[in-house]
This record gives structure tokens, sequence and C-alpha cells, in this order.
């Protein structure tokens, strides 16, 4: 793909907002730079003023609810672009991104990243575009991206061009450390071993199951440490909880950190946990950088995301929403050092082979290619 590429990439979330959406958004824009290409943003500003960003446009929603905005700026904003990639869903200007690229002839590529679950009126309304709208949206994309067949087989995301291109991490930003002083930083001890959640703490993140894991790590046999990573509006509700179970002592809640401070985080931990409930849960970044850090996982056994754990070899799985389970797991890695220390290094081998910048930016661009040669 020739240099100066012009990618315009929109996003319903992007830092400093917390979420996986805006982390891969994030994440593919610095490597499309990297590679020459000039990236442009496209995402809400949801507050009235927003700062000047270099290379980022935050539009003023006409409406917008939750994640979803309708950003009718997009049809005219987008018009000159070589490229449009779009990280779906996205409701509101999902459609009118499809719409724009039709209008002005654009090669339009779409990642799918999660399907959304709600009950009432909101699960119908999801419905209704999943069923309407959707096959719209996929109709104008030249290729749709999914994080795993695993996932989007169980979805039933269907596409004429439908890819796998698993979300990439740096492995070289997210590398083994220096444990100790990883701690001193977050303020934990040496001597127990550390259980690390890395996710939003807001009502959008309910899937996450940290209450799950709360319950679990108060049941658990080993004597160890808990760090979470990230705030949000149900911070306190957590916080009650663990206060209510007796652990506030040994739950560090050290909310949302700088960038640069996150694989310091992950380098104070032995285990990752990922306990998520439902399948709104599609992937797993923070799962991704834990292995690059060396250390095992336990995730939920559900679609896409058990794709990142070999179970056994690079960590373990559980029942989602299974509290016994996952304290059978926390047990099993806290206290087996041995078991502990060779799936952190499997986890990290499987994690350059597999999920590496070098390897999955490449693709990328080899999907833009594809997408513009049949425009």
């Amino acid at each position: 793909m020739e240099q100066q590429t012009r990618v315009a990439i929109v996003t319903p979330v992007y830092p400093p907002y917390r979420g996986g959406i805006g982390t891969v958004a994030a994440h593919d824009a610095e490597q499309l730079r990297e590679h020459g290409c000039t990236v442009e943003i496209f995402t809400p500003a949801y507050k009235k003023q927003s700062a000047k960003e270099a290379s980022i446009t935050r539009l003023q929603p006409f409406y917008s609810w939750g994640n979803g905005a309708v950003l009718l700026d997009l049809l005219f904003a987008l018009k000159g672009f070589d490229v449009v990639h779009l990280h779906y869903p996205f409701f509101g200007s999902d459609i009118l991104a499809a719409f724009a690229c039709r209008l002005w002839n654009i090669p339009f590529v779409v990642t799918y990243h999660m399907k959304p679950k709600a009950r009432g009126i909101l699960g119908a309304t999801f419905f209704v575009y999943r069923t309407i709208l959707q096959p719209f949206i996929f109709s104008a994309a030249h290729s749709v991206l999914v994080s795993s067949d695993d996932y989007a087989d169980a979805q039933n995301v269907k596409h004429r061009n439908r890819r796998v291109l698993p979300f990439g991490v740096d492995v070289k930003r997210f590398t083994p450390g220096d444990r100790v002083a990883a701690r001193l930083h977050f303020g934990l001890t040496n001597e127990r071993p550390v259980i690390i959640f890395v996710g939003g703490l807001d009502a959008a993140h309910y899937f996450k199951g940290l209450d799950v894991l709360l319950r679990a790590f108060a049941m658990m046999k080993t004597y160890a440490q808990l760090l979470i990573i990230g705030d949000g509006n149900c911070r306190a509700d957590f916080e009650q909880i663990a206060a209510g179970l007796g652990i506030a002592g040994r739950v560090r809640f050290a909310g949302s950190i700088a960038s640069e401070s996150l694989p310091l985080a992950y380098q104070s931990a032995d285990v990752h946990v990922l306990p998520s409930i439902d399948r709104s849960e599609a992937f797993g970044i923070v799962t991704e950088e834990a292995m690059a850090t060396g250390i095992p996982s336990i995730v939920s056994d559900l679609p896409g995301v058990r794709t990142l754990v070999i179970e056994e070899k690079t960590g373990l799985r559980v029942l989602p929403g299974d509290a016994s389970k996952l304290v059978e797991a926390l047990d099993r890695l806290c206290g087996d050092l041995e078991f502990r220390v060779n799936c952190g290094k499997n986890a990290r081998k499987f994690a350059e082979e597999n999920f590496s910048d070098s390897v999955l930016s490449h693709r990328l661009l080899e999907i833009y290619a594809a997408a513009r040669r049949s425009s």
C-alpha cells in the first residue's frame, strides 16, 4: 500500500475514554501512521467544548445516548479519504458512515467488535438495528473484520468477505519487567501473589464480571492481593462489595492510570483475570496485554474470549459467572509457582507469535489495498 494513504477511522469512543473499541481504534491509528498513512479520527465530542487535538475530529452530535451518537457532519467530513474504517457498533453514525462511503465511492472496511445485549425497549431497539440497519452497513463494506471466527460464528456475523484480524498488542511495550519495583509503585507487598483486573467500572461495562471476581477472591484459600485498574460510576458500589466481603484491606482500587503506567501494572501481577459474564465480551485486549507481559490469564469460557487462552498452557478457562470455579482457578495459579511461571512463559510466546503488531498491521494494510483495488 503506497504511503500517504488517507485513512478515516470512525469510532464511537476514543481515548482518554477507557474502552476496548477506542483502544483498538487508537492502536490501529498509531500503527498505520508508522507505515506512512495519514490518519484522521472521527468520534463524538461528548462535551460542549473539546480540546483541539492533532488528527482527531470530535464532532458535535445532533443527538446522543450512551456511546451512540448521530454525527450528521460525517456525511461531508469523510469525502476525499482513500479508505474509511468503521469500528462497529457505533449506533447512529455507523449508518451515516456507510451512506457516505456509497455517496462518495470510498472503500469501506468495518471491524465488528461485539453484539450489544440489553433487555426491554433497548433490547428491542438493538434487534431492529441488527435486522434492518446492519445488513445495509455490511453491504456497503468491502470487508468485515472479526477478532475470531469463534465469536463471529457464535453471533452469526456473515459477510461475503469476512476476515479474521485479531486486535494487536505492542509486545515491546508490554513485556516482563521488575516486579518488585512495579509492586512498590502500586503500594503492593512483595510477599503475596497479585491478581490483576483491568476494565471499566461503569454501567456500560457491567459484563466485565468484577463482582464475581470479588466474591471469588473472598473465598480463596491462598492469601493474595487484588489490583483493580479502571474507574467509572460503579466504583463506589464495587468498593462497598469489597468492604462487605471483608477484603477491602487486600484490594487496591487504583482507578484510571496513565497509559504509560499500564505496562507497569501488569508487571506487578502474577495472574490476570477476565471474568466476563456474557457474550458482550467478544475478545479481551487486556488478556493480550497480560500475555505479552508474561503472566497467565484466567478467562471466561465465552466465544472469542476463550481463543486467547490455551487451557493448561497459558492459563485457565472458567464458566462465566461461576465464582466457585473461579476460586479453584485462582487458588491453582496463585498456589502453584511452577505451573504459574510456565504458563506465563508460554503466554508471552503465544502473544509474540499471534498478536504482535508487526504481523497484524501488515495484514490490515493488505485489506485496505484490496478494498481500494475493488472500488
